[in-house]
């Protein structure tokens, strides 16, 4: 093969694949350039024959059958932005199969079938580039596997999942969960079902990527401990941060706990002053803590056409000049598969800070009763505040932040006083604490 020109095929004419064969097309001498040699798209293959109209490329290279991609010996490098783990699946594992490398944007299908891909891909000597699986446009792939490849990664702070961030971003600001999603909805930051982000899937799918990265064992994403936002109310973003300086974020956070490690999504309370409390609306970031580099903080726009393409076309470049600079043969496949898998502490079993909001009858007793249901379980209280006086006798939100506690010995407590119908009115508001 030419080393001068390296030739790829496109699997996917959405928002992404149009979005790459854009970029290629707009910076064709900035990658010539950067990869010394010309990346040319010898074929795009999508079902819908609009988005292959409205590509822009040849009639010659459109296809409406993938296979076409794969059985191409002229093709180097196969990008795969179909989405979903099924056609998607096919795909990159016929790909490596056939002994070209793989660009793809799919979190869902990296997650879940790391081992197969990783595996197959270095029995194959193919790279498998994904650095717009996890934050689009952000380096963090490459960050983690070059940059840091000298450090042990002891935790990871991640906001990962951009509609998320942008709906807590405008409650914080005054909506109600509804209408703040309502809002995300208009700007194309949410789907119709927005639930893969809301019920925190995607930034789990992202964290069990990152998590893999991190340990060089296989985080599966089910076995990331997942909350999402749902149940998230605007009195608990306004009372937090009034009262206590806190912001809320979905975080996606991930430690090094030795012969474990701890994966877990969920709203997570942090001071302003952390560096993630001032990321707001779409954007998304990581907080990576290396052994020898310290604290770093990746921060960017985490999705849309642009920034998802330049993650793809960036693996593009940088396998080409591979090939170009050893002739057209990988010498350097950056990730080794392990069938190993990462062993996850049990969300009962971590310890952390956490904000209660209980809503109780304002009566005697009622603070003693709650000091004691949690003190019974090594449950420390350290700051306890109540919101003005009921002179009926009705329920009053009484909050309180307690010092570090197991999960476990929280979730104990509370389903004792939420038991209690005499003096608990509805069930207590629970959200971690991370400083």
């Amino acid at each position: 093969m030419n080393a001068q020109r390296v030739k790829i095929g496109i699997v996917g004419l959405g928002v992404v694949g149009m979005g790459v064969a854009r970029a290629l097309r707009r910076n064709r001498a900035v990658i010539r350039a950067r990869a010394g040699a010309g990346v040319d798209v010898r074929w795009a293959a999508e079902v819908d024959r609009k988005r292959l109209a409205a590509s822009g490329l040849p009639p010659e290279c459109c296809t409406g059958d993938y296979r076409a991609v794969l059985s191409d010996p002229e093709v180097q490098i196969v990008v795969e932005v179909v989405g979903g783990t099924g056609v998607a699946r096919e795909v990159v594992l016929g790909a490596l199969r056939a002994g070209k490398h793989v660009v793809t944007a799919n979190k869902a299908l990296l997650a879940k079938h790391w081992p197969e891909v990783f595996t197959l891909a270095h029995e194959r000597g193919c790279a498998v580039g994904f650095e717009a699986s996890v934050m689009a446009g952000v380096p963090v792939i490459r960050g983690l596997q070059e940059g840091l490849a000298g450090n042990a990664v002891q935790s990871l702070f991640g906001i990962l999942n951009g509609t998320t961030n942008f709906v807590l971003t405008r409650m914080a600001r005054g909506l109600e969960f509804d209408a703040a999603l309502a809002e995300a909805r208009e700007k194309g930051l949410a789907e119709a079902d927005a639930s893969l982000d809301i019920d925190g899937h995607d930034a789990a799918q992202k964290l069990a990527i990152l998590g893999s990265i991190s340990t060089g064992k296989w985080l599966p994403p089910s076995d990331v401990a997942r909350e999402g936002i749902g149940h998230v109310e605007r009195y608990d973003i306004a009372e937090a941060r009034e009262q206590f300086g806190y912001a809320l974020r979905l975080l996606a956070v991930f430690k090094d706990r030795g012969d474990r490690v701890e994966a877990r999504v969920h709203p997570t309370f942090v001071p302003l002053s952390h560096p993630l409390a001032a990321v707001e609306n779409e954007f998304n970031a990581l907080l990576v803590n290396g052994d020898t580099a310290g604290p770093i903080t990746f921060s960017g726009r985490g999705a849309g056409e642009r920034p998802a393409a330049s993650g793809v076309v960036s693996d593009i470049v940088n396998i080409a000049r591979s090939l170009h600079q050893s002739g057209g043969r990988m010498t350097y496949v950056p990730m080794r598969p392990s069938a190993e898998r990462a062993l996850v502490i049990p969300l009962d079993e971590v310890q952390s800070k956490f904000y209660l909001r209980f809503s109780v009858v304002d009566r005697p007793r009622v603070l003693a009763f709650l000091a004691g249901a949690l003190g019974e379980r090594d449950v420390s209280i350290a700051t306890c505040h109540q919101r003005g006086r009921s002179e009926t006798g009705g329920a009053v939100p009484v909050v309180v932040v307690t010092h570090a506690a197991r999960g476990g010995a929280i979730r104990e407590a509370l389903a004792e006083i939420d038991g209690r119908a005499d003096f608990v009115k509805r069930k207590t508001v629970a959200i971690r604490i991370e400083e």
